[in-house]
């Protein structure tokens, strides 16, 4: 018998704010440029822009803090 899957899709459990920032908080945890890139990409998509931002996993700093403030995020900074 062979096993059925679907692809996962991470936007579609991005439902509410809490889940998006609990989403962004542990995706910047893991302090990877490319998976903070693709998680803004993702919260793009859950809010239905569409094309996403596309995101460069290279992008500078200003691209990122421009993406977040389009998507009506802040970056904000706290003690570790």
């Amino acid at each position: 018998m062979m096993l059925e899957t679907t692809p996962w899709n991470p936007a579609d459990h991005l439902d509410s704010e809490e889940m998006i920032l609990a989403y962004l908080e542990a995706v910047f945890e893991e302090g990877d440029p490319e998976l903070v890139a693709l998680a803004l990409n993702n919260i793009a998509r859950a809010r239905g822009r569409h094309p996403a931002l596309d995101l460069s996993p290279g992008a500078d700093i200003g691209a990122l803090i421009r993406a977040m403030k389009s998507l009506g995020l802040e970056l904000t900074a706290k003690a570790a």
